[in-house]
């Protein structure tokens, strides 16, 4: 068994690497001992061809396009590996394990977030230095969907970003391939102009992590679901790191905002009376929570107690009244729901 150079997911680490996937390294493969290789598109002709000579079957799977397509591959690829019968079975049981963790996740939005439906959201990435925007009935509109937001791409060329019709869909939330990309969308005078921009509500996803069809297309998801929905951000599974470390960037830069230091030792609760207290009552006040300005004074009454527990309540959190850590990182996050 081995895996290319661009195969980065540390459960394939263990593999030995045989080059690149355009020009792997044959001998390298030929030691593995593989009688069958899976490509894609970018293998060379070259390579292909002494892969033959060396009587080594060559499987093109190509990145699948759509939903259907993914099943597909999958069924192919168990057919091939386990026969027509059980082989496609079990190419077909892991596709439904992978769409059953997607739909897991999206009922976790849907429990934490009623109007998760309202949110909207798209994908851009650039080729050739012109933006693109990931469309309707595509693998990525996929992943986007399982979020719990609507793709607001939807019968729209990808060949050809219409800005206007992006303002009028104004996305609260934009996922962008590279750093490129983000720069091209905010030199732009409409697009600049978007909500997610000014809002600071994008994350990128490189077109890597967009195009993974295994199992860690979830840590994909989960990292874009963390990103919308910091109380649902999870480990990923694959590197052990937290998906959420632009969302954790975001609370950073508005905590300093509000002359707030966010830590695990920090929260709050009824009585207690200091900056912090007033740096949250700020907040709550911006976000809709508290009515009155005046209320800000930094002492934690009735007035605060009932307004973390309605931010609670609107951002999926346990309805306390006090604000615990989860609550402080939930409301100091440049995304955090309104009233």
């Amino acid at each position: 068994v081995g895996r290319s150079d661009e195969v980065n997911q540390k459960s394939l680490s263990a593999a030995p690497s045989v080059g690149s996937a355009q020009s792997p390294d044959i001998n390298k493969i030929i030691d593995t001992g593989a009688d069958l290789v899976f490509v894609n598109d970018s293998l060379s002709d070259e390579s292909r061809a002494k892969l033959d000579e060396n009587k080594i079957n060559v499987v093109n799977i190509a990145v699948a396009g759509s939903q259907k397509q993914l099943e597909t591959t999958y069924t192919t690829v168990g057919r091939i590996l386990g026969g027509n019968t059980v082989g496609a079975a079990k190419g077909e049981e892991a596709y439904s394990k992978l769409i059953s963790q997607m739909e897991d996740i999206k009922s976790k939005v849907t429990a934490v977030d009623n109007n998760a439906a309202l949110n909207t959201v798209c994908y851009m990435y650039s080729v050739n230095g012109k933006l693109r925007l990931t469309t309707s009935g595509t693998y990525g509109d996929m992943l986007l969907g399982y979020t719990g937001c609507v793709n607001v791409a939807v019968n729209i060329d990808e060949n050809k970003v219409e800005v206007n019709t992006l303002k009028v869909a104004n996305p609260n939330y934009l996922f962008y391939s590279d750093e490129q990309t983000l720069q091209a969308i905010k030199d732009d005078s409409v697009l600049s102009g978007l909500s997610a921009i000014k809002d600071g509500k994008t994350l990128m996803i490189s077109a890597d992590e967009m195009n993974r069809q295994g199992l860690s297309a979830i840590n994909t998801l989960n990292k874009m679901v963390g990103f919308i929905h910091p109380e649902l951000a999870v480990k990923d599974s694959d590197n052990g790191s937290s998906d959420t470390s632009a969302t954790e960037a975001v609370v950073k830069s508005v905590a300093d905002d509000y002359k707030i230091k966010l830590d695990d030792d920090l929260s709050l609760a009824p009585d207690d009376e200091n900056d912090n207290v007033k740096a949250m009552q700020q907040r709550l006040f911006d976000l809709g929570y508290i009515d009155d300005e005046e209320n800000v004074t930094g002492y934690y009454g009735e007035v605060s107690k009932t307004a973390v527990s309605d931010f609670q309540s609107k951002n999926g959190l346990k309805d306390s009244g006090e604000a615990d850590k989860e609550t402080l990182a939930a409301l100091f996050a440049e995304n955090a729901k309104k009233k």
